[in-house]
């Protein structure tokens, strides 16, 4: 998960760099790059989803505890379980898509429209990012189920 939340770093420090010379060449120089916009939106997907896997394995959602008292321990439990069983098959499902669609762009070579970026690169992303959360998800219920609701948080 460590891996994979580096490479969304290193994606995100390049995205910025390249985003501060496309504003210097575009204002400073009137001259601007080409295809800067289709970098930053492939790079986009790199540096959200490779980031997912990492923020939920930490515990960095946002999380919203309304009614926590009120349901108490089993109440938690439940709405966990519930929360990241469904959050896991529904990855499952598009993980499928995902996969689908990045075979589907490899085998036809679709290319971003001015730079000809592979498209595939970003679905491969999502799919790798979204594999990493639901295997995730899948870990912090295993833990969940062995852990049991004595005193759950």
């Amino acid at each position: 998960m460590k891996a994979l939340a580096v490479i969304s770093g290193i994606a995100l420090f390049l995205l910025m760099c390249l985003v501060s010379y496309t504003v210097f060449r575009r204002y400073v120089m009137n001259n601007p790059v080409l295809g800067d916009a289709e970098l930053v939106q492939i790079g986009m997907s790199l540096v959200v989803m490779m980031a997912m896997p990492y923020a939920t394995f930490s515990g960095a959602h946002i999380r919203v505890d309304i009614f926590d008292r009120k349901i108490g321990a089993w109440g938690r439990y439940l709405g966990d379980v519930m929360a990241r069983s469904l959050g896991a098959f529904f990855l499952f499902l598009l993980i499928q898509k995902t996969w689908d669609k990045a075979l589907d762009a490899h085998e036809y070579g679709d290319v971003t429209n001015m730079i000809e970026i592979p498209v595939w690169i970003a679905y491969g992303a999502i799919t790798v990012g979204m594999g990493g959360y639901a295997l995730v998800l899948i870990a912090q219920l295993v833990v969940q189920f062995l852990s049991g609701v004595k005193d759950y948080e």
